[in-house]
């Protein structure tokens, strides 16, 4: 078994042991298939790594077949045969520097495409790369690229209220700089990525109103929005990469260390879907081989790093469980010259391989070797057997998995597709289930589908309001579940086993229904629709007994209050001195009134009893002088008319006893000449007024 299906096959054994049991209650993993439906969950990757300067594809990929026309029209960068690697197919063998891509190779995860190229090709590397990444023809000249308006297609208000919920990372990442190639019509789309570990904030938070009617305005609004937006994806990516590890260690190339972000970003947890890297150094018009040895030299030190850096991301991909989601592909702006220069290199030439790499690609070898002619000049190059925007078509509508409508808003028009991806993984109609199965191949977005590929009817859990008081008392059967729907369109049927009972809702009772009198235990609601025979939804229900009831009070006189401290219920019931009302929540404060307050705190189930409390609250008398002579002053607050003063002696005995009306001043005057020079106790009672104090006469 090759390793690309060993590693697939396991990787799907261990989801399915986690997915199977929950099929028929969660079918939304089915529609995840599309590689921007969001970026909260793992899902497919693309990354695209760019070889900057034109790679000579005939000393990378070499036709063994033209071997000997090669060695004639190529002397300075001929490769030795004994050195190049054999594919042992098609006549194919590598630079002795990819021995990673041998292994990729081997084991079905490497895709090679020959003579990619374009018609009356540029061999300018600013317009040739411009061509490439823009997606578009030689005589075209398109300010945006092809990936940056796949994006703004599938997010066409993009970046404006980005993050959301359903995109909190970044649709794009880019390593080192923007690129032409993420670039979109309205927007960059892309989040450029140094050095994750010193993010920092680009602008201090701050949030501006502009005048968006005039164009200045709207150009610091976006400013604004953008510097915001960088903020956030910024700190995002540092804290995901600080708080990850890369399992292989990488070596130290720059493209290593490019790799090695994005290692660490998707292991972390980012769900970014597009990657773009870059390596350069291809533009090899001399010392593109070691004068001693063509095996060595600059070209060999590019692929070298090429081909470490991509062996060890598959590995580590692998270990990660990963190696599925992801599909490489290189690109450079042209190849080289059939002929070699005498400056051991090569000049600006057309077509060149391309290379693909993923488990799920199809690894057949697309395209024929290169004719290579005897007797070749300078000024001779390589037909473009394909047009490197096949494998965009190819790309947008096999893994992307976007179809044509896409593909005409990011390439303008339709291309002969080339099989990039294996059949067994195409999904053209983005619902999770691969063409060869598919059964239903243009089922309509977000539609939850059967294992055949068919949309299912479905209803959201949404749709669905219950609500239940969730307890019985012992011995009795008050427990209740309520029951509606938002959709109001259908009949639904519930069948509640356990009580053997069965209900329906329709516009003759609104859509909504009580189940009363359950008693302590758990309830199955099966519900279904009429007229669809496969729909099925269960929802339990648990009813438990309550729990006790408690409530804790503290008094302040001072500010005529009741802390009330409670647990055991949800909702608690409050009677205050004959008026009634309702707490959502176990803390609260009750306002007190001068004089007897009567409280009374219960929860909706009779059975958890009632706490009943009676609070006196007094008016705060004030008394002056003390020590008296004569006669004591009491200022007595309130609405009371009348009050009670007593007089007792150290020892508790009563020696007086008056009723005082109280005057409009407030200020009831205690006659005292009649007690002799000792300590008394004096207490004031009436409707309001419950106070007890020392004085001391002189």
């Amino acid at each position: 078994m090759k390793r690309r299906d060993f590693l697939h096959n396991i990787s799907h054994l261990a989801a399915g042991s986690f997915m199977l049991p929950s099929f028929a209650n969660d079918l939304n993993f089915l529609d995840n298939n599309s590689l921007l439906s969001n970026t909260i969950d793992e899902g497919k990757i693309l990354l695209l790594i760019k070889l900057n300067g034109g790679n000579d594809g005939l000393n990378t990929l070499i036709p063994l077949d033209q071997y000997a026309n090669l060695t004639q029209v190529r002397p300075h960068v001929i490769l030795p045969e004994n050195r190049i690697i054999d594919l042992g197919t098609n006549d194919l063998g590598l630079h002795p520097e990819l021995s990673n891509f041998k292994s990729l190779f081997d084991e079905d995860r490497m895709k090679i495409i020959q003579n990619v190229g374009y018609s009356n090709p540029d061999f300018s590397h600013f317009r040739a790369m411009d061509v490439w990444e823009s997606g578009s023809t030689s005589n075209q000249y398109v300010t945006s690229g092809w990936l940056g308006r796949y994006l703004e297609d599938q997010h066409p208000n993009y970046p404006t209220g980005y993050p959301t919920n359903n995109y909190p990372h970044p649709l794009s990442v880019e390593m080192r700089r923007n690129s032409l190639l993420m670039t979109g019509v309205n927007s960059f789309t892309s989040f450029v990525v140094n050095e994750p570990e010193n993010f920092y904030e680009i602008i201090n938070e701050f949030d501006n109103n502009y005048d968006t009617s005039s164009n200045f305005g709207v150009k610091l609004d976006y400013m604004q929005m953008v510097a915001k937006q960088s903020n956030v994806y910024g700190e995002i990516l540092r804290d995901i990469y600080m708080n990850s590890e890369t399992q292989i260690p990488y070596g130290n190339s720059n493209l290593d260390r490019q790799f090695d972000i994005v290692n660490r970003l998707i292991h972390g947890g980012l769900n970014t879907r597009i990657y773009m890297l870059e390596l350069e150094g291809f533009d090899t018009h001399d010392r593109q081989v070691d004068t001693s040895d063509n095996t060595q030299g600059a070209h060999a030190i590019l692929l070298r790093q090429l081909n470490d850096s991509i062996g060890k991301f598959m590995q580590n991909m692998d270990a990660i469980g990963r190696s599925d989601d992801v599909l490489l592909m290189t690109y450079s702006e042209f190849g080289r010259t059939i002929v070699s220069n005498g400056s051991y290199g090569t000049d600006h030439g057309t077509a060149a391989p391309l290379f693909i790499f993923g488990n799920k690609i199809d690894p057949t070898i697309a395209g024929h070797n290169p004719r290579i002619p005897q007797n070749a000049v300078w000024q001779d190059n390589l037909d473009a057997e394909f047009d490197f925007k096949q494998i965009y078509s190819s790309i947008i509508n096999q893994w992307l998995s976007k179809g044509p409508e896409t593909e005409q808003n990011v390439l303008f028009k339709s291309y002969d597709q080339l099989s990039i991806i294996d059949s067994q993984y195409i999904d053209s109609d983005g619902d999770g289930v691969s063409d060869d199965q598919d059964l239903c191949n243009t089922t309509a977005a977000g539609a939850i589908v059967d294992l055949n590929g068919c949309a299912i009817f479905t209803l959201p859990a949404e749709n669905f309001n219950i609500q239940t008081n969730g307890v019985s008392c012992v011995g009795t059967h008050n427990g209740r579940i309520n029951i509606s729907v938002v959709n109001t369109n259908h009949v639904y049927r519930i069948a509640v086993p356990e009580t053997s009972n069965n209900y329906v809702l329709n516009s003759g009772n609104q859509h909504q229904v009580q189940i009363d009198g359950l008693g302590i235990g758990t309830y199955s609601l099966n519900v279904s629709v009429e007229g669809e025979p496969n729909y099925l939804q269960t929802f339990e229900i648990g009813i438990t007994e309550p729990a006790s009831f408690v409530a804790k009070t503290a008094v302040n006189q001072k500010r005529k209050s009741l802390s009330v401290s409670a647990s055991g219920s949800d909702l608690y019931l409050v009677e205050l001195n004959g008026e009634s009302k309702i707490y959502d929540k176990e803390s609260f404060d009750l306002k007190l009134v001068p004089g007897y307050n009567r409280i009374e705190i219960s929860t909706p189930q009779d059975c958890q009893g009632k706490h009943t409390e009676e609070i006196f609250i007094s008016e705060q008398i004030k008394h002056f002088p003390n020590p008296v002579d004569d006669v004591l002053n009491l200022v007595i607050p309130g609405k009371d008319t009348s009050t009670f003063v007593e007089v007792y002696d150290r020892s508790g005995a009563l020696l007086k006893t008056e009723k005082k009306s109280i005057p409009f001043s407030r200020i009831v005057k205690v006659n005292t000449v009649d007690l002799s020079k000792e300590i008394y106790i004096v207490k004031v009672k009436g409707n309001t007024v419950d106070q007890t104090f020392k004085i001391q006469k002189r």
